[in-house]
């Protein structure tokens, strides 16, 4: 049987070769909190899953977005949110979360000349 670090090595290297980065990287540590916690073997299988999931997703977007070829990449949080000065911030926001597509609503912006 193998030891502990033997087979660690070996996960480690499997883990690589398939290119699971996440799992490689956060498996140890979560297994320490599956074990501390009392987690259940799936339950320990999908956080690593779901972890290795979001990387994914995450760095699909990058992906796309690199490949657009943006000439400048602007987000909600470089926004100046001092100017104009009667924006509600928050209302704002929420759009951004999309909801008003899964609810068949529409969305109208209203402003004078210069806003945007």
């Amino acid at each position: 049987m193998k030891d502990k670090k033997e087979a660690q090595g070996l996960l480690d290297h499997h883990l690589g070769y398939l290119k699971l980065s996440f799992m490689q990287d956060h498996h140890q540590d979560l297994a320490a909190q599956a074990a501390t916690k009392h987690w259940s073997h799936l339950d320990y299988l999908e956080k690593l899953v779901e972890g290795e999931a979001a990387l994914r997703r995450d760095r699909s977007i990058e992906r796309r977005i690199r490949l657009a070829r943006f000439p400048v990449i602007k987000t909600l949080d470089q926004f100046k949110w001092s100017w104009p000065k009667n924006i509600n911030r928050l209302q704002v926001q929420n759009l951004f979360r999309l909801n008003f597509i899964k609810n068949k609503s529409n969305v109208i912006f209203l402003g004078g000349v210069g806003i945007g």
